[in-house]
């Protein structure tokens, strides 16, 4: 069995949200981040997804709930000889148990059988490869645990500290320090000088300065890039305005307002004419009236 992928969801530190690690491939996979990173938490979980049913609620599963509450989600993509396929349990509300084939998507078991399936993976516990799951960071000694559980890990972590002996020792062991040495310098002699610094006219200094070369050159097109966003923005701002006066029945629209507002004009002024005129004549009678007055 290999494992290519874990994920999780509302684990520990992981509240209300997910985690995935993807793309593990073959030989040695190395997971790097800070501490409280989540990294121990990856771990447990899929310790749980392999040695925790998901209808219980041992120690181990409980460390697993974050503080806030909810269901842990535990996911792990394997391959095996018979194939490669998806491990899904959830723990506490919505507890269920899954084994999904990748190929297919087919269903593969759930609940029971999906148990018995993980289980028949992981067969030998601590005496086999299983035994790497123990080997994680995190125990201080003043838990509450079995001693068989002790037992078991003491014997795993020896298991895996004899085979990590084993290499580090196949690799210093000899000439072939020496010779892995000799080979390092002579990769770093055309890149740097003897202090560490880039060595002149070399590959490494060359890339420097097509690193900065290209980082001045970001900034210029990030400066051409703004300016043609709000060229975009000020050409489709007037593409609009051009389709709004374009737009027949606007325009049709516009045009009738524009002849009543005319005809309503000329009403006006003629209307201010016979106003004019109407002013004159009685004027005329005003004057007409003080004359006969006088006459009177």
């Amino acid at each position: 069995m290999k494992l290519t992928a874990l994920r999780l969801h509302n684990v520990r530190r992981f509240a209300g949200r997910g985690v995935a690690v993807e793309g593990i491939g073959d030989g040695v996979n190395v997971l790097c981040a800070v501490n409280e990173y989540g990294k121990s938490t990856c771990f447990d979980a899929l310790h749980a997804l392999f040695f925790q049913l998901h209808t219980g609620a041992p120690g181990a599963v409980q460390g697993l709930r974050p503080y806030s509450g909810g269901n842990p989600l535990v996911e792990a993509d394997i391959t095996t000889a018979n194939g490669a396929f998806r491990l899904t349990k959830q723990f506490y509300g919505g507890k269920r148990a899954m084994v999904r084939d990748l190929a297919s998507g087919r269903l593969v078991a759930q609940p029971d059988e999906a148990e018995r399936f993980i289980a028949n993976l992981v067969q030998g516990g601590t005496a086999g490869p299983a035994g790497l799951l123990w080997v994680r960071q995190g125990i201080t000694g003043i838990e509450r645990r079995a001693r068989s559980d002790e037992e078991g890990e003491k014997r795993a972590r020896e298991s895996v500290l004899t085979s990590v002996q084993g290499e580090v020792e196949s690799l210093t062991g000899g000439r072939r320090m020496a010779q892995a040495l000799a080979a390092c310098e002579a990769e770093l002699v055309p890149l740097v000088t003897a202090t560490g610094r880039p060595k002149a006219g070399g590959p490494y200094a060359q890339a420097i300065e097509e690193r900065d070369a290209l980082a001045q050159l970001e900034q210029k097109l990030a400066g051409e890039l703004r300016e043609l966003r709000d060229a975009l923005d000020r050409r489709r701002s007037l593409r609009a305005r051009l389709a709004e006066l374009d737009d027949a029945e606007r325009h049709a629209t516009l045009l009738r307002e524009v002849t009543q507002a005319e005809a309503a004009l000329a009403t006006a002024r003629a209307h201010g004419e016979a106003l004019r005129r109407a002013e004159v004549e009685a004027a005329l009678a005003r004057n007409a009236r003080d004359a006969a007055r006088e006459a009177l």
